[in-house]
């Protein structure tokens, strides 16, 4: 199980952020120098990747066009992790899940944690099937695939899934009401931020897009459309 979504390495970092995998190249690399880390990197994860979606984060002018060419081949031929883009910039450029927001005002008690900052979070490359639950009360859990129908999911933080939600995820347990759920396709049993809880409807079905639940006013469970922060 991957303990959180940093996994600690000198030259190549591979973090987990709402919109997927980052792998982070810090610069003044040679391109043999990079493999090396990413080989070192996703080997420490102890678990396959294939299939998921990486971005590229380039922190300077590290790799030129024919490497990172060639970076993205290895990428897909050694891990089958498919490179979804290649952006440059800084380790402030793309804020992790830790940063998503919230729009409406939450009441909360003075001893309640109410920030995602330094929290950690934990990736889980694989769906969750009924009958499993996955549970991360230290911080927030990314979910690569479904959570199918009599699985459940918890976490101390937020629940990003990647896939359709259809079983049940119960966010900020640790009892931080500002917690949220996103799922690119919403059809939960069941949703619980804090202590509210919002149960589906019979025959619920997905809408096509991705959503959020949060508490809102009056400490009730609203869905929204999710809209990229």
């Amino acid at each position: 199980m991957v303990p959180n979504s940093t996994m600690v390495n000198s030259t190549v970092v591979l973090r987990a952020y709402k919109d997927g995998l980052h792998l982070i190249i810090k610069p003044h690399l040679s391109i043999a120098e990079v493999e090396v880390a990413i080989q070192q990197e996703i080997s420490r994860m102890n678990r396959s990747l294939a299939g998921a979606t990486v971005q590229i984060d380039l922190k300077s002018p590290t790799l030129n066009d024919e490497e990172i060419d060639y970076l993205r081949s290895k990428l897909r031929e050694n891990y089958d992790l498919i490179v979804r883009g290649v952006d440059l910039g800084d380790d402030s450029a793309s804020p992790p899940i830790a940063a998503a927001p919230t729009t409406h005002t939450i009441s909360q008690r003075a001893d309640v944690p109410s920030t995602r900052e330094g929290e950690p979070s934990r990736v889980v490359p694989y769906t969750i099937r009924s009958g499993q639950i996955e549970e991360f009360p230290q911080g927030s859990l990314i979910i690569y695939g479904d959570v199918n129908s009599g699985g459940e999911v918890r976490a101390g933080g937020d629940i990003v899934v990647l896939g359709t939600l259809r079983g049940s995820a119960r966010a900020g347990t640790n009892g931080r009401l500002s917690a949220v759920i996103i799922a690119m396709d919403f059809a939960p049993l069941q949703l619980q931020i804090g202590n509210c809880v919002n149960r589906s409807t019979a025959n619920q079905e997905s809408r096509g897009y991705p959503e959020i639940a949060r508490i809102g006013e009056e400490n009730v469970i609203i869905i929204e459309k999710f809209v990229k922060f």
